[in-house]
């Protein structure tokens, strides 16, 4: 849920600022969304005083194709298991789009509320 600013009236002790929004935050499964995103976007040492924050995803470039689908869903399924414990996946699909690139489909939900989601990630 996207909300305005008014850190008094916040409601969960989960919550952050919105990326790309002034004066916005999110909280419950946006507030998970978002950090899978940041997960998913961040190579691991990236970030100098939190070196495991997270994921390698550019390993499943260059691999065989079938190896290199498993290898993209191992690494997710780590990776936001592990980084963002507010958050379940329920399932993990991965394919090629018609151009060559490999679509991750993660579906998650919260483990406070069972709400779900589904999100792509592209490769």
């Amino acid at each position: 849920m996207v909300k305005r600013a008014n850190i008094y009236e916040i409601d969960t002790t989960n919550w952050q600022k919105k990326r790309g929004a002034c004066g916005e935050v999110v909280t419950d499964l946006d507030d998970i969304e978002q950090c899978y995103d940041t997960i998913f976007n961040t190579s691991k040492g990236d970030i100098p005083l939190q070196p495991n924050i997270g994921c390698n995803i550019i390993e499943a470039i260059g691999q065989k194709p079938k190896n290199a689908l498993q290898i993209a869903k191992t690494i997710i399924l780590k990776e936001f298991t592990i980084q963002e414990p507010r958050g379940e996946i329920v399932e993990i699909n991965s394919s090629y789009d018609e151009n060559g690139k490999i679509v991750i489909e993660v579906t998650f939900q919260s483990k406070q509320t069972k709400a779900e989601r589904i999100k792509k990630y592209y490769v």
